[in-house]
């Protein structure tokens, strides 16, 4: 597979009903196929096995789509150092919250979570996806990081930009519901904003994880 081949098939995958469907919800200014998710997941696969230098040959490219910017980013491998370079390379190309939440998961192959974060800190200064994606490198570490390393970074976000906020509050959220009393500590110490604290316990209240009794108590902190 060469990376004309490539751009023929995603052509082929396409889906003209999702596409704008999908568009409209992952709000990027790059071209979007509208490729399904499963089968775009399949396909990054067959790229590991067809086309090993898919990734070099991306960054070689100017013009991209949404799609191959995910294409890339499932192509993170075992490798710590490789991984680091590629994300080093591929964040700045992000241009949807989408990309941020499909490619950043939890990365079994890091090590040491607090000198992984140190090698990202400068996305705090970058523009809204390079921020979203360190807020999502919190979101999927905890709790691998001690509750006073989590609050000193959730403090350091810059606020502001909407996919930056809506991460913040999703992690808030994902943290008082797996550790109630610390989250809720965080809730009512760290410096959010109004739109922060009242996102994260709208997400708080959709989840199945509190009780009531909880959701209401979360409420009375807003």
């Amino acid at each position: 597979m060469n990376y004309d081949e490539l751009i023929c098939e995603l052509k082929t995958l396409t889906d003209e009903k999702y596409r704008s469907f999908s568009a409209r919800i992952v709000n990027t200014t790059l071209p979007v196929y509208g490729v399904r998710t499963p089968v775009l997941r399949a396909f990054a696969k067959r790229i590991k096995r067809e086309f090993p230098d898919f990734t070099q040959a991306f960054f070689g490219r100017e013009e991209y789509s949404f799609e191959e910017v995910l294409l890339c980013g499932w192509q993170l491998g075992k490798s710590a150092s490789a991984n680091v370079e590629l994300l080093t390379r591929l964040i700045p190309r992000f241009a949807s919250w989408a990309h941020t939440d499909q490619i950043i998961k939890r990365f079994d192959w890091v090590t040491n979570a607090d000198d992984f974060l140190r090698e990202f800190a400068y996305l705090k200064k970058g523009g809204e996806y390079e921020i979203r994606a360190y807020v999502m490198f919190l979101f999927n570490f905890f709790p691998k990081l001690p509750a006073e390393r989590i609050t000193a970074e959730l403090a350091s976000i810059p606020l502001g930009a909407y996919y930056v906020d809506m991460a913040v509050a999703w992690t808030v959220c994902e943290i008082i519901t797996k550790d109630y009393e610390f989250g809720k500590t965080l809730l009512a110490t760290l410096p959010l904003t109004p739109f922060v604290k009242r996102k994260s316990v709208s997400k708080c209240h959709d989840s199945y994880r509190l009780t009531p009794d909880q959701k209401s108590e979360l409420k009375k902190l807003i």
